[in-house]
């Protein structure tokens, strides 16, 4: 994988990561209504259960093609056609408002880690971005250890983004930051949905 490459799957992942969605939610309310600690560990273990879901797909997908080498031209359609999905969804996605329930109630770090868990491994839509952007990356005839970074890079960048949400949210405005910016957010995300689709279809052709 080249630099640009990674920098292009780096940045889907990233955008992804950012884009308002059940998983900031959940952040948000383990780090107000429970500590800076609690988002802390959701962060964590949202992070890694994302690293779950990529693991999972890119052995999934390596597996697939070594044992049905023609499945890569259909694998890729597949992936062009649901990146394509994506980005039409998230740029015209809605607004989310992110307020405090007035019967707040104080959460346990159990309760962080376990819904930071929760919210990413009970979302096989994961597996399903997953299977779209990583499809152009994988190739059958490399180990793992060549291929690492697929897994590494959303597993970091989500942590990343969620400890620097909940680190964020010490300060009142960065609440009203994100609701202002969602629209901002979603449209940045299709855009790159669309760059890697295109890129994809392009170097199938």
């Amino acid at each position: 994988m080249s630099f640009v490459e990674w920098l292009s799957l780096a940045a889907v992942c990233l955008m992804g990561a950012a884009s308002p969605g059940p998983s900031l939610l959940v952040v948000v309310n383990q780090t107000l209504n429970g500590s800076h600690l609690n988002g802390v560990v959701t962060a964590f273990s949202h992070g890694l259960m994302v690293g779950v879901w990529a693991l999972v797909t890119v052995l999934g997908i390596s597996q697939l093609l070594v044992h049905v080498p023609l499945l890569q031209w259909g694998l890729s359609l597949f992936a062009v056609g649901y990146l394509l999905y994506l980005a039409r969804g998230a740029w015209g996605g809605g607004s989310m408002q992110i307020t405090l329930s007035s019967n707040r109630q104080r959460k346990s770090l159990w309760s962080a880690a376990s819904d930071g868990a929760a919210i990413a491994l009970f979302n096989p839509k994961l597996a399903l971005f997953f299977l779209a952007l990583f499809t152009p990356f994988v190739d059958a005839n490399k180990g793992f250890s060549e291929q690492y970074l697929l897994v590494l890079t959303p597993w970091i960048t989500d942590t990343l983004w969620y400890l620097i949400v909940a680190i964020l949210l010490s300060r009142p405005a960065s609440l009203g930051w994100l609701e202002k910016h969602q629209s901002i957010i979603n449209k940045l995300l299709a855009v790159a949905l669309v760059v890697v689709a295109a890129l994809l279809l392009l170097g199938n052709v």
